[in-house]
């Protein structure tokens, strides 16, 4: 992951220089304790995954700043773009069923699309390859809308010109999985959070996971924030989409844990499937389908680290989840500071307590 880490190894291998004196758990509470407060993260939760069960699972910090109330390893927090593998999911479960092939035409379930969307296909949305601009917000007189609608994003989107053919090139694209999540309702004939509660997260038994409805009285809901000029203020994307397919999830980290236990065990979608969706997708041309830098597969960053598999995703609301597919572990890490002022501090502290916790796998960091 040369591209995607480089930002943060420095600050996970000066973290991990902790007093010796200090036990491998003092440590892990030493090194977050002080990302918390270098960084201004009000709270924050983790769970790491290995040997078939959950070995470590902890919470620090506040879940909400005005009532002072703590964070639990069962607080719910929006997951932001995390919501994306759990989309793709979805894609690949009607694709093992035989509903649909990854290089359908995405014009034979969406009806009305432009001409310029005529070679788009499945997989293409799933990999950030189709051309379709990266924003997922609807504007009305230059402001972003509160409530938006299906029909109101699917008309935004079809009048925004594609960036580039489809398969030509790759950028990271909102639009794209809100159209996979229009896709999975015309398929399923259900309502996209209908889908994903009996088909994604009731079979890994994640019984805290939901799909967002800002009506709704969430209990152990986590207040989301933003830093500016040195100062937290309430995050204010507070959009409520009808379709939040590309980010719109709640989940605690022992739902997300039960998860990546669901994966391992072939409990969620075939291990040849999961592998499809772990490989680099090619461009037409030949080349690696790289987002932000990194290589992109079918809904996740997948990349290599000295020969050691990795597949990721981070959300812009301070979450991350990775799997280290090649070492028998996993981690998740919940924050409730958005990454709107600065590098995503999500991921220095997924490296810095694997830092701590498997030293294996941390000499496997570029440097």
């Amino acid at each position: 992951m040369k591209t995607w880490m480089h930002a943060v190894v420095i600050a996970v291998v000066l973290g991990a220089c902790l007093p010796l004196q200090l036990s491998a758990g003092d440590a892990i509470d030493e090194y977050v304790y002080h990302e918390m407060q270098a960084k201004q993260i009000p709270g924050l939760a983790f769970a790491v995954i290995q040997h078939g069960q959950v070995t470590t699972k902890r919470a620090y910090g506040l879940a909400n700043l005005e009532t002072g109330t703590p964070v639990q390893a069962s607080s719910v927090f929006e997951i932001a773009s995390v919501t994306k593998p759990f989309t793709a999911t979805a894609v690949m479960m009607l694709v093992e069923e035989g509903r649909l092939q990854l290089d359908d035409p995405i014009g034979k379930f969406i009806e009305h699309t432009p001409a310029a969307w005529k070679e788009i296909t499945v997989r293409e949305l799933l990999s950030h390859t189709s051309g379709l601009s990266g924003g997922g917000w609807v504007e009305w007189e230059g402001s972003p809308l509160l409530r938006i609608t299906t029909q109101q994003m699917f008309a935004d989107i079809a009048k925004r010109p594609l960036l580039y053919s489809p398969g030509g090139d790759a950028s990271y694209s909102d639009p794209g999985f809100f159209l996979l999540g229009m896709i999975i309702e015309r398929i399923s004939g259900m309502r996209y959070a209908q889908f994903m509660e009996r088909r994604v997260f009731a079979p890994a038994g994640m019984e805290n996971t939901r799909i967002l409805d800002r009506r709704a009285i969430v209990k152990n809901h986590v207040s989301c924030y933003e830093l500016r000029d040195g100062q937290l203020q309430n995050d204010r994307r507070v959009w409520e989409h009808e379709l939040p397919s590309y980010f719109g999830m709640l989940s605690t980290v022992e739902d997300l844990a039960r998860w990546n236990l669901a994966l391992d065990q072939g409990r969620v979608l075939k291990r040849e499937t999961l592998a499809q969706m772990w490989t680099p997708t090619l461009l037409k041309s030949g080349a690696t389908a790289r987002v932000d830098g990194e290589p992109y597969g079918l809904g996740w960053i997948v990349d290599d680290l000295s020969g050691h598999r990795v597949v990721a995703h981070p959300g812009f609301t301070g979450c991350i989840m990775i799997r280290f597919l090649d070492d028998d572990y996993a981690i998740v890490v919940l924050t409730n500071l958005d990454i709107t002022s600065g590098p995503a501090h999500q991921l220095t502290l997924a490296l810095g307590i694997t830092a701590q916790l498997r030293p294996d796998i941390a000499k496997l960091l570029p440097h």
